[in-house]
């Protein structure tokens, strides 16, 4: 395999697989490491061998950009667009009505809701607290009891 054949066979492979300024800069790479390895003085057909299928560093190219694009979304803000790959559709193409939450907003949410249901019931139990434990809480001890007796001498 040539040069030209394996920079042609790479470009195929990542065409449409992923953005176009990736498939630039890597034939950009290995374009400069086969010429700057001819220039050693190594054979072309060496440097080819060395770095093997171009489709198979397609593949690779490929797992590491999808794998970088994950990474990117997870680091995204809240409502951050979404990108996936559809048939037919172009690379990066944001998908309409998807967003991320943050989890730190959930979480904060979260609280939030406990901070308030504690907070009213708090003040429910003190009030509560108060009403029996105060001299006016005598008669509603003493109409407790009535019904607990009541209900015990049913049985």
């Amino acid at each position: 395999m040539t040069q030209r054949e394996f920079l042609d066979t790479l470009k195929r492979a990542l065409n449409g697989q992923v953005p176009p300024h990736v498939v630039t800069e890597n034939l950009h790479y290995y374009d400069t490491y086969i010429y700057e390895e001819i220039g050693k003085g190594r054979l072309e057909r060496d440097v080819m061998e060395e770095l093997g299928d171009p489709r198979l560093l397609a593949r690779t190219i490929i797992d590491a950009e999808e794998s970088s694009r994950t990474s990117r979304r997870r680091q995204s803000s809240m409502y951050a667009d979404v990108y996936e790959e559809d048939e037919g559709s172009s690379y990066g193409e944001p998908v309409r009505g998807a967003f991320h939450l943050n989890k730190w907003v959930v979480f904060g949410v979260l609280f939030l809701i406990l901070f308030l249901i504690g907070i009213t019931l708090f003040f429910t139990f003190r009030a509560a607290f108060s009403i029996l434990f105060s001299f006016r809480g005598v008669w509603v001890w003493a109409v407790i009891l009535l019904i607990i007796y009541s209900l015990s001498r049913r049985r």
